[in-house]
């Protein structure tokens, strides 16, 4: 019959191939949480039909503008893997497909972080000094620190590689004298955090 619509294919199974689609999509985002800390640590947004290119103003007037990214994963299988339902070969291609996004979502992610702490003037140079508690207290000054409902600072997370990350374990317990600088830079902080909320609300 003409102007009918399409009849499924013989034998087809379509609930098998979205089941099939959601297993791998949902793995593999498992696998790149699991190989990726920091990629683990970014929020996820919800699914929506158009990624729309993103500009952040700021207080220097400077726009910084983040195009979308695309991932894409190659997978290979050979005639024989899916005659015999080769399962532990679609866990290496998963886990294949996982890096392979990882290679491309890191490297965007860490150059919006970079053009965005540079255009916020937030930006710290070490000049090449090992990491201390002093190298610590000057790159916090230069941050805006957040606070909880009770004014409980909310220290931002260090995201190291894991050379820097043996030594910052190594680093001995603070000092009073540490402590008390720390807790002045805190009090500080905490001044400049409600001077903004109170900005915002007169807004």
């Amino acid at each position: 019959m003409n102007g009918s619509s399409p009849h499924p294919k013989p034998f087809a199974l379509p609930e098998y191939t979205r089941a099939l689609v959601k297993f791998v999509h949902e793995g593999v985002g498992r696998l790149m949480e699991a190989k990726d800390a920091v990629w683990a640590m970014i929020p996820r947004a919800e699914p929506t039909e158009t990624i729309p290119i993103t500009q952040n103003t700021m207080p220097s007037g400077e726009v910084v503008q983040n195009n979308p990214v695309v991932m894409e994963a190659k997978f290979e299988f050979t005639y024989e893997d899916f005659c015999s339902c080769n399962i532990d070969e679609l866990a290496v291609q998963m886990d294949s497909a996982a890096d392979q996004n990882l290679s491309v979502v890191m490297p965007h992610f860490f150059n919006v972080l970079s053009r965005s702490s540079q255009a916020a003037g937030t930006v710290f140079e070490a000049g090449g000094r090992p990491f201390s508690f002093e190298v610590f207290l000057e790159s916090l000054q230069k941050m805006n620190m957040e606070f909880d409902k009770d004014g409980k600072p909310e220290f931002p997370k260090l995201i190291v590689n894991p050379e820097l990350a043996k030594q910052i374990q190594a680093l001995p317990p603070i000092t009073s004298e540490q402590q008390k600088l720390l807790d002045d830079l805190v009090d500080r902080k905490r001044k400049e955090f409600n001077a903004r909320r109170r900005d915002r609300n007169l807004r």
